[in-house]
């Protein structure tokens, strides 16, 4: 089991941080006139969050990753840096998203590429991984535009890392599932003081100051490392992970028009309750598969 001081410095410093962060971003966005060249820095304050975090759990950064979590912090950067760029329209945007989502497989699954699987069997993985990030990356992208309300941004990504790091723990992997905590510690930090500050500056509050679309690398990223580790390393099982992964489908529900009658009346709480749903169906499955809580490894 995770100490107190581990816990500390990977979940309560980082939202701690990133709460800090957050409200200075929002204070610099909302005395300037055009906003649009610092969207990133939304994306940067996540970052910096997950980066304390994980710090506080691996102790320190690994120049030369030789496990697959290694390359976690080097993503979180790789993200910030792509964060930059990313809320402009441009060609330069759709190439790094195809080149994040071929080499994220190969970096995380080396030692499967070279041990275990043969030559076909690693391009067909290396496929449908390929195909599987790119598309959910698309997702996430849009998910920050399709929610009504755009409060319930962070609280859908606090439920999916909060099912995604106890599918993680119950299958055994503790020091994985805190990273994960580590995402839910920043997503509540930023709902919180979202709703704080918007209430605060009601007249004047600015919805891009939640999510912009910079934020969707670090998501990505880290989401998809988390979940191929856990599936692939761990004993997460299969189709929990596939529910967690899938359940941001559910922010387009309203466009099925025979709902739209009971959707129209409570958008929100029929999106974040069916992507609740999903994600609780995930975590059940994990403890079915746990065997009633058995013994834990500290991957």
């Amino acid at each position: 089991m995770p100490s107190t001081n581990q816990l500390f410095l990977s979940i309560f410093l980082p939202a701690i941080v990133c709460g800090g962060l957050y409200i200075l971003v929002f204070y610099i966005r909302r005395n300037k006139e055009k906003t649009e060249h610092l969207l990133w820095l939304t994306a940067a304050t996540l970052s910096i969050g997950y980066i304390i975090g994980y710090i506080g759990i691996e102790g320190r950064i690994v120049l030369i990753p030789r496990e697959s979590i290694h390359w976690f912090i080097y993503l979180a950067v790789f993200a910030l840096l792509s964060s930059t760029y990313w809320d402009s329209v441009g060609l330069r945007r759709t190439i790094s998203q195809v080149i994040y989502s071929i080499l994220i497989p190969r970096i995380l699954l080396d030692a499967l590429f070279q041990h275990t699987w043969g030559t076909v069997q690693g391009i067909i993985w290396w496929i449908c991984l390929s195909i599987s990030i790119f598309v959910f990356w698309h997702i996430v992208k849009q998910s920050f535009s399709a929610i009504p309300s755009y409060n319930s941004v962070p609280i859908i990504y606090f439920v999916i890392s909060g099912g995604t790091s106890l599918v993680i723990a119950l299958t055994g992997s503790i020091r994985l599932a805190l990273h994960a905590g580590t995402l839910v510690a920043i997503f509540i930090s930023v709902w919180i003081l979202n709703i704080i500050l918007q209430n605060i500056h009601k007249k004047d509050s600015d919805n891009s100051l939640v999510f912009p679309q910079s934020v969707s690398p670090l998501l990505t990223f880290l989401f998809v490392g988390i979940w191929m580790n856990g599936y692939f390393y761990g004993e997460a099982p299969f189709i929990s992970i596939l529910l967690l992964a899938i359940s941001p489908l559910l922010i387009w529900i309203h466009k099925i028009k025979a709902l739209q009658p009971l959707i129209n009346y409570k958008p929100r709480l029929i999106q974040v309750g069916l992507i609740t749903l999903f994600v609780g169906v995930a975590v059940g499955i994990a403890v079915i598969r746990s065997g009633l809580f058995g013994q834990e490894t500290y991957y």
